[in-house]
């Protein structure tokens, strides 16, 4: 599997100390689309109690812990319209970046797990996928089963990435159908980005990709 970065990245920037920097490569073509997330190695206390978010209430300011906590039954009606949902923003994905990478790091240390996977994904039905080759699967898994609210931060920055990636993707096509000169330059980018208008499209497969610090990367997955 690759890894593959391109200039439609979200703002921020991939750092490592243990390693050198990658250049991040120039590419028009929409399938390759990554993300490239700035991330912190440290992270203060309790940074996440009120952080700007965009939902469709509109940007307010949203405690992640409480979002992401498992919520216990209760017996009062709750009507989903109440509950703010996250948008596939350039913003939020790079702020739910900082904040699944900040969690995940304080997990590797909880459970004493010597290093992270190289990557993490999430299948179509949202299941964890590590690699078979990952020493302490087993261990990680259990720290999820302790810890859901860790591995759906993970999993909604994935999710919210692939989204933001199609978007991106449309995004090309409209762009470039606005400048357009002629019925032919039309009938060429319509047929540029056909594989748009297939309602079979797969969604594009986001991976999450671990330093040895478990400074995290997020990108698309090709096989």
């Amino acid at each position: 599997m690759q890894v593959y970065n391109t200039n439609h990245a979200i703002s921020g920037s991939y750092s490592n100390e243990n390693q050198a920097s990658s250049e991040v490569v120039k590419s028009n073509d929409f399938s390759n689309v990554m993300s490239t997330v700035e991330t912190k190695t440290s992270v203060e206390s309790d940074p996440y109690k009120s952080l700007p978010m965009d939902t469709n209430q509109g940007h307010q300011k949203m405690n992640l812990d409480d979002y992401f906590s498992p919520r216990a039954p209760s017996q009062a009606h709750v009507n989903i319209m109440d509950i703010p949902l996250l948008l596939p923003t350039a913003h939020n994905v790079d702020t739910l970046s900082k904040y699944s990478e900040g969690k995940f790091k304080d997990l590797l240390s909880e459970y004493n797990i010597p290093s992270p996977p190289t990557s993490i994904e999430f299948d179509a039905e949202g299941k964890l996928v590590l690699p078979k080759d990952y020493p302490y699967a087993s261990e990680l898994k259990q720290a999820f089963d302790e810890h859901p609210e860790v591995e759906k931060a993970l999993s909604t920055t994935a999710a919210l990435a692939s989204h933001y990636a199609g978007i991106t993707e449309g995004a090309a096509f409209r762009d470039e159908m606005s400048t357009a000169n002629s019925q032919a330059d039309q009938e060429r980018i319509v047929q540029k980005y056909s594989y748009l208008f297939d309602d079979n499209r797969p969604a594009a497969q986001i991976i999450l990709a671990f330093a040895e610090d478990g400074s995290m990367l997020v990108g698309q997955s090709r096989a």
